[in-house]
């Protein structure tokens, strides 16, 4: 099990960026989201969770952040996502944004049993 953490930036172009794919061979525990208005005036963002061939589902749809706020999603012991191999979590802004999230992700083998 490994604790990993992915930042990026939105151009605020309010196109779908890829934030984290599950890899081959792994599983991953989808545990926290940050999210925060870097252009100072005010955005609305889309987080999606888009399960590997399957069809997007909305976390966050049309959110405004107002300056100088931020948008946590999870961080809490059980309050999690499980993730499979190949899914992916997208996210897009209407504004210059910054995104923070953190996984578990884990061999998806079982050992030792």
């Amino acid at each position: 099990m490994i604790k990993k953490t992915f930042a990026k930036g939105l151009n605020g172009l309010n196109t779908f960026a890829d934030i984290y794919t599950v890899p081959t061979s792994k599983k991953s525990e989808f545990r926290l989201l940050y999210i925060t208005d870097t252009a100072g005036n005010g955005i609305n963002v889309d987080v999606q969770y888009v399960p590997n061939g399957g069809t997007a589902i909305d976390l966050l749809k049309d959110y405004s952040i107002s300056q100088k706020e931020f948008v946590q999603i999870g961080g809490g012991e059980y309050e999690f996502i499980n993730m499979n191999a190949g899914d992916v979590i997208k996210a897009r802004a209407s504004g210059f944004a910054t995104i923070i999230i953190s996984v578990i992700e884990s061999n998806d083998i079982i050992q030792g049993g």
